[in-house]
């Protein structure tokens, strides 16, 4: 129960810190139009982040680890998280990405890989190795979501109350949920002032060192036997960057790899209430799978079906028609049509048996 409290307590702190220290220049901004550092957003949510996270390994015996968590693996991740960040801003493309790289390499190498390993058939380097792609895919795949910020911030919040409940559920640190819930309330704090009138962007920097903020707590649980489940967590991230690419290469061939996501189709065609809702049901729908993982004795197969559960519902977000359509509605939608085309090729191949 006094886990649970604290889990609160730090979500309220995050969301009161946050718009209380931030609306104050988003609102400056509006009325001069006069940009200014003070107005960034991630300084507000990584100073938050850092007072939950250093509090939260001296408060918490942190006994609930698996390995032993070590002020190292602690702290690195709080000094690698301006680092991301700095890059993303002051370097060119290829640099920054190179010390993006360079970071999660050195946060995954941190994790311990021993008794909590949930794939003990493979070389403890491949796993690592594998790792490392997916974890830099993800931190710098930030920018694919980032068009507006609900697109990015709704699967990162849904991410982190689904890390959280897998502490509650025993297979996470209690740790990780504290600093889950400041996450939570940070950025739920940046969108209550930035929700149907968006003032102050998210830049790509932020959005990639957001990422890899959200990534350093799942490389937490690289040695906790809850990593099947993290990747399930970010379905959605992979299924928006598969039907990207299908598009971008196979389809459109045309236009940057973010304007062929399902999200940016579909918040062109619905309202912003519309569509924060239906990526918040996709997302919980994956967090729900996370943590149906965690009593699957299969690693493997639940990943696979997390990933086509959410190509499928983001695709029926991206074939939504009008402006004001329900996530159900877009479904029956893309049934509709499914069906249609099954009934047009068998009228065609009808046509083509009397033909012949």
């Amino acid at each position: 129960m006094s886990n649970l409290l604290y889990f609160f307590i730090c979500v309220l702190f995050g969301f009161i810190g946050m718009y209380a220290g931030y609306k104050p220049q988003v609102d400056k901004y509006a009325q001069t139009l006069k940009f200014s550092y003070s107005m960034l957003p991630l300084p507000y949510i990584y100073l938050f982040y850092v007072v939950c996270a250093v509090f939260a390994f001296f408060w918490l015996n942190n006994n609930d680890f698996i390995e032993d968590f070590t002020f190292v693996r602690m702290i690195v991740p709080l000094i690698l998280a301006p680092v991301v960040y700095g890059a993303c801003m002051l370097l060119n493309t290829k640099s920054a990405f190179v010390v993006t790289v360079a970071c999660v390499a050195i946060t995954v190498w941190l994790q311990p890989i021993g008794e909590g390993n949930a794939y003990p058939a493979l070389p403890t380097w491949l796993l690592q190795l594998i790792i490392l792609v997916l974890a830099s895919v993800y931190c710098w795949g930030g920018m694919l979501r980032n068009f507006i910020p609900h697109t990015l911030l709704i699967p990162q919040i849904t991410l982190l109350l689904g890390l959280s409940g897998m502490a509650f559920l025993g297979a996470a640190p209690m740790y990780t949920a504290i600093c889950a819930g400041v996450l939570v309330g940070a950025l739920g704090g940046y969108l209550s002032i930035n929700f149907y009138d968006v003032k102050i962007e998210i830049d790509n920097a932020v959005a990639i060192a957001l990422s890899y903020m959200v990534c350093s707590l799942i490389l937490m649980n690289i040695g906790e036997m809850g990593l099947p489940s993290c990747i399930i967590l970010t379905s959605v991230f992979w299924a928006e960057l598969l039907t990207a690419l299908w598009r971008y290469f196979f389809v459109s061939r045309s236009g940057l790899l973010y304007e062929n996501t399902n999200y940016y189709l579909a918040a062109q065609k619905v309202t912003v209430k519309v569509l924060v809702l239906s990526i918040f049901k996709v997302s919980a729908i994956m967090m729900f799978l996370a943590w149906f993982q965690l009593y699957s004795v299969n690693g493997y197969s639940l990943i696979i079906v997390s990933i086509c559960v959410a190509l499928w519902l983001n695709s029926s977000m991206g074939s939504a028609n009008g402006g004001k359509q329900t996530l159900r509605e877009i479904n029956r939608d893309v049934m509709e049509n499914i069906k249609q085309g099954i009934q047009e090729t068998k009228d065609a191949l009808s046509q083509k048996r009397k033909d012949d």
